[in-house]
């Protein structure tokens, strides 16, 4: 690893370094879960959402969104199926607003919704030896999702990817606070600087940050497009107007990468040649692998790898490089 940059924590360096070369413990604070059942709640779901999950079977997950009738963000969650159950997380600010339209939709339809955020500790064990340090303590599911057997405790435990090595998110029941315990001194905290870091490198937004309830989810690259959205399935909330961007070939504006040699304050305004007003900039830090990076809304016409734009700063101006999301490179 390059450690070319005092200004980071060593609290964060040392994050940074398990996530990228071990594997570390970082709680969902910010995630809520949700749990499907009934017998009609697939067939009740894809009505609901961006991609298909009348592909789930047990053990399985994919990504989706939730629209409004107009195509922005409700909402960009995770599901896995899990016995005769969806688990759903979704982000917690969003819970509320989910659950309203969630709860107006289902009508005769035999679902049940139910919050379980409440009943669990969100902990996840994220970095390339995550699955390997994981099997020391209990057997790991074969496929995405499963209820497994710790310490004489039926835990559920999900395939996640949240930085960009893999790893898995642990539900571990509240009442059973011995086993936090033990994967708390098992798996070393990555602070919260880190594990942004590690996720903006890996090109994964944040709800909040890097895309809203304005946000259509297409602009959010081809990355995010390919995981949340199918194009060949039936409708859903939405559709219409996410099939005619898909039909147009373009957004007005993408979530793009960016690399300076200066650093790029969140906020900041972002020019073009062709535009004075191309983008904002949404996250940003200083990587130890890739130096000052960024997520950055750009319009169209700036919204190219390897073009130069100048981000507006209270220093002065800082000219930086488009890149492609991810930066992370596993080839």
């Amino acid at each position: 690893m390059n450690v070319s940059y005092p200004e980071l924590p060593e609290s964060t360096l040392d994050g940074y370094d398990l996530l990228r070369g071990d594997c570390g413990r970082y709680e969902l604070k910010l995630s809520g879960l949700l749990e499907l059942k009934g017998e009609d709640r697939k067939g009740w779901l894809q009505g609901q959402v961006t991609n298909d999950v009348k592909s789930l079977t047990p053990g399985t997950s994919l990504a989706f969104c939730v629209c409004s009738p107009t195509g922005q963000l409700i909402a960009a969650c995770e599901i896995w199926a899990v016995g005769e159950s969806f688990l759903v997380r979704v982000p917690k600010a969003r819970m509320e607003e989910l659950l309203k339209i969630w709860d107006r939709a289902i009508l005769l339809a035999d679902v049940q919704i139910t919050d379980r955020t409440g009943d669990f500790r969100l902990v996840s064990i994220q970095g390339p030896a995550a699955t390997g340090r994981l099997r020391q303590f209990f057997e790991l599911p074969t496929l995405d999702a499963g209820t497994v057997e710790f310490e004489g405790v039926q835990i559920i435990v999900l395939r996640s990817n949240r930085t960009g090595l893999g790893g898995w998110d642990l539900l571990l029941p509240l009442e059973h606070e011995s086993l936090a315990q033990k994967i708390e001194a098992a798996f070393e905290a990555i602070d919260e600087r880190a594990f942004d870091i590690a996720r903006l490198e890996a090109g994964y937004p944040r709800f909040g940050m890097d895309m809203d309830e304005r946000t259509l989810p297409p602009e959010m690259g081809a990355q995010f497009e390919a995981r949340t959205i199918s194009y060949n399935k039936g409708c859903y909330t939405g559709q219409e107007v996410l099939m005619r961007l898909h039909s147009r070939g373009h957004t007005n504006k993408t979530w793009m990468g960016l690399i300076a040699n200066q650093p790029i304050p969140v906020g900041a305004s972002v020019s073009h040649r062709s535009r004075p007003d191309a983008g904002i900039v949404t996250s940003a830090d200083e990587s130890p692998q890739y130096g000052f990076i960024a997520g950055v809304m750009l319009r169209r016409e700036a919204a190219f790898h390897g073009e130069t734009v100048t981000v507006q700063t209270p220093e002065g101006p800082v000219e930086a490089e488009v890149r492609n999301l991810p930066f992370l490179r596993l080839d």
